[in-house]
């Protein structure tokens, strides 16, 4: 379908005839000389592509949507290829803000005394990938110890772990002093075997954190907290990558788990498997697995976050890493067409899984104390332009408890059980 006569009228007659690129101002119309005519100098371009394999093409705009002046923008020859050519850096939000920028540039330059109608603007929630604390441990407790900061190892042997297996242990060691979130007050805490319960000492979790090296152990103890609490989802910490990541619970075989789905239906997910080359079937010489940089923050005074960032880790044969050279345009490539939908989506299983398969928050059990995650990512209202099409609902509330989610409530032997032959929801396509 091409651009219509009308369209192409209106898109040149609000460009003036001048390059829309910020600063280029470059005239569009090399004048005519005693031999020649003159030149058009202009490029039409998509803000969203007309093809939905172009630059910004996936957008549920249709074809004639995307013929329309609105989504048309006239650049010079060399702007047309920088911003065709970097689609991630121009995209469809910052070309639309380039257009309207131009628009109003040109119109201030053609009728100075003519007021210009402000652009329309309208209300729309963001979403953060933060999700609040909601409770901490009210204290951190420390004791005396013989092992330095080099022996964590020790400390882990003679570990007395609790028997609830969602009862979880981490610690610290400065300065030949134990700090951890259990009570070592009480004789029968997990560290009996390294320290005194008699010599031990409590400090308000607040004033702990009110010094900067104290916040520093503070977050060193929470962060502790989610990779002893992961290990238990069969969820591996990559150290050198600072991320977690899913492993094949087999080796050689794709892995899936279960998971509440974003319309609050029971689905399972593929989080460990070897894609395949979409036109012929066969498979790559790679495996995809499910990653997040999980990280624990505090983003006002009293105020802490879990942060979650997607990401993918590439392997060989679903074990051994993939040679570093050859992972970076793989990942680009996912990550270019990762949009606001999937990766929302991509954020969602995350939290969904951490929670545990659909409960309303995530808990990190110390014993006699806890510290809570809410299920509810932060929102933050703002007033824009918003972006055409881009409007699609994604649910940021819990859902209703049923028998199912009160039984395993109290089932503190819930498990991410294997099973590749379920059906599985949300699966990821990957063509070469």
């Amino acid at each position: 379908m091409s651009i219509s006569k009308s369209d192409l009228k209106i898109l040149f007659s609000e460009s003036g005839g001048v390059c829309a690129f910020p600063k280029c101002e470059r005239r569009l119309v090399q004048a005519e000389t005693p031999d020649d005519d003159a030149v058009l100098l202009a490029h039409v371009a998509h803000i969203v592509a007309e093809s939905s394999d172009g630059p910004r093409g996936e957008s549920p705009l249709s074809l004639a949507e995307r013929n329309k002046a609105g989504n048309l923008l006239v650049l010079c020859t060399e702007h047309h290829t920088i911003v065709d050519g970097q689609p991630n850096t121009y995209g469809v939000a910052v070309l639309h803000q380039m257009k309207l920028d131009h628009q109003h540039r040109i119109q201030r330059l053609t009728s100075p005394t003519r007021p210009i109608a402000p652009p329309r603007h309208s209300s729309e929630t963001l979403l953060s990938t933060l999700l609040p604390v909601t409770r901490l441990p009210a204290f951190v407790f420390s004791a005396p110890c013989d092992l330095d900061d080099a022996q964590d190892k020790e400390v882990r042997e003679a570990l007395k772990y609790p028997e609830n297996r969602w009862e979880i242990a981490p610690f610290l060691i400065r300065e030949r002093t134990l700090f951890a979130f259990h009570s070592l007050c009480d004789p029968s805490n997990p560290f009996r075997g390294v320290v005194d319960y008699a010599k031990a000492e409590s400090v308000p979790s607040k004033q702990f954190w009110s010094t900067p090296e104290g916040q520093r152990r503070f977050v060193t103890l929470l962060n502790r907290s989610l990779y002893k609490y992961t290990s238990r989802l069969h969820v591996r910490y990559d150290p050198s990558h600072r991320r977690y990541l899913f492993f094949p619970s087999e080796p050689g075989k794709t892995r899936s788990v279960p998971y509440r789905t974003g319309t609050n239906k029971r689905g399972r997910r593929k989080v460990v498997w070897r894609p395949v080359t979409k036109i012929t079937g066969e498979p790559k010489n790679h495996w995809l697995h499910l990653a997040a940089a999980l990280r624990f923050q505090r983003v006002a005074e009293e105020q802490w976050c879990l942060s979650i960032r997607p990401e993918r880790h590439l392997t060989v044969d679903g074990e051994t890493p993939l040679a570093s050279e050859k992972i970076g345009r793989r990942v680009t490539r996912l990550k270019a067409k990762m949009y606001n939908e999937p990766y929302l989506s991509e954020i969602h299983f995350w939290r969904d899984y951490l929670c545990r398969g659909g409960r309303k928050r995530m808990t990190l059990n110390y014993g006699a104390q806890h510290a809570m995650v809410d299920w509810q990512f932060l929102e933050f209202t703002v007033i824009s332009p918003g972006i055409p099409g881009d409007s699609k609902p994604f649910s940021n509330q819990p859902a209703e408890d049923d028998l199912f989610d009160l039984f395993d409530e109290l089932d503190p032997d819930w498990d991410a059980s294997v099973n590749p032959d379920e059906d599985e929801d949300d699966d990821e396509e990957d063509t070469e």
